[in-house]
């Protein structure tokens, strides 16, 4: 017997290090409608922001559908750059849902992939992509996340991944002329120092150092706004960022062998639009000796909605089965 479908109204949060996204989608033919963007921690507890949020809602959610940044063991999960722990049947329980499922949030932006329309897409390498080829998503935010998307049909599978926390070491004369100022204090570098917020503050760091500019305490924010003014130690860092997000997203590209595309998530990468070198992006991500052949036919989109993962969540609710998440083991109850 096939378990029960998602109860409506749902309640359906992006749970990031940073923020937290909460929507409401009253029935499966519907459109989410937001309700709130919260700092994730400002609350002691998710249930506590949530419940906050939910206080002077006329329209109560029956059941939820969570996204999260970080991994999962069943229906708990720990957010990996914040300290919300998070339990289904006890955020069930404190809200007075019925039901409810958590996906790592990588899965949500990977069911969108079902879903997205290509005006929430800009592409920076057409490639020659299949229709049915698996589809992988990526990208550096708080941290740097990545899952796959395989359809068959309608029926799909949804496949997380921890691919920000596989190691990275430089290339070219350039990166190991900065690898010394990235590496620096970390006893192993990873994706997920370098495409993150935090890595791209640190790659204006070692550019700067090792450049004998003035080495300023910036954020990411500040490093992108800087770039887009034209200082050179915040454009040289955009531009290598920009080289190893391709490199990475070229050899996940060959990990999942996705010819059905590769989508870059994420609030970073559409902020640096601008600044993408598309020709220099292109032989980065397809220049992978001896498989150029293959990696010639992936394409490389940037999602610029900022409602992938709500769109993902939504599309999740209206058919667990066709996403492989009809399963009672990840499905929670009040």
């Amino acid at each position: 017997m096939r378990p029960p479908s998602i109860s409506y109204p749902v309640l359906i949060a992006d749970i990031g290090g940073t923020n937290c996204r909460l929507s409401l989608v009253t029935d499966a033919d519907c459109a989410h409608r937001p309700l709130a963007r919260i700092g994730t921690g400002t609350h002691p507890t998710a249930e506590a922001a949530f419940a906050a949020v939910l206080a002077d809602l006329p329209e109560k959610p029956r059941s939820a559908v969570l996204a999260v940044a970080g991994p999962l063991e069943g229906r708990q999960a720990q957010l990996t750059n914040a300290v919300w722990q998070l339990d289904g049947p006890q955020i069930a329980a404190a809200l007075g849902l019925t039901q409810g499922l958590m996906v790592n949030d990588f899965e949500a932006l990977s069911a969108s992939l079902a879903v997205l329309k290509p005006g929430d897409l800009s592409t920076l390498v057409e490639g020659d992509p299949e229709p049915e080829g698996v589809k992988l998503v990526l990208g550096p935010g708080t941290g740097f996340g990545a899952a796959a998307l395989l359809m068959r049909g309608e029926r799909g599978v949804l496949i997380p991944t921890e691919s920000g926390h596989i190691g990275i070491g430089p290339e070219d004369q350039t990166e190991q002329r900065l690898w010394p100022a990235l590496s620096e204090g970390i006893p192993r570098l990873t994706v997920e120092h370098l495409l993150s917020g935090d890595g791209l503050v640190r790659l204006h760091k070692a550019v700067a150092r090792t450049s004998g500019m003035l080495e300023a305490e910036v954020s990411a924010a500040d490093v992108s706004r800087l770039a887009h003014d034209g200082d050179p130690a915040a454009l040289m860092a955009v531009v290598c960022f920009w080289r190893l997000l391709a490199r990475v997203a070229g050899d996940l590209a060959l990990v999942f062998k996705a010819t059905g595309g590769v989508f870059i998530a994420g609030g970073i990468a559409p902020h640096l639009l601008p600044l993408a070198d598309k020709a220099a992006i292109r032989a980065t991500f397809a220049g992978k000796p001896p498989m150029e052949d293959l990696a010639e036919r992936f394409a490389l989109h940037v999602i610029t909605a900022t409602d992938a993962a709500e769109q993902g969540l939504a599309a999740i609710a209206a058919n667990l089965h066709r996403f492989g998440l009809d399963d009672p083991k990840r499905l929670w109850f009040g």
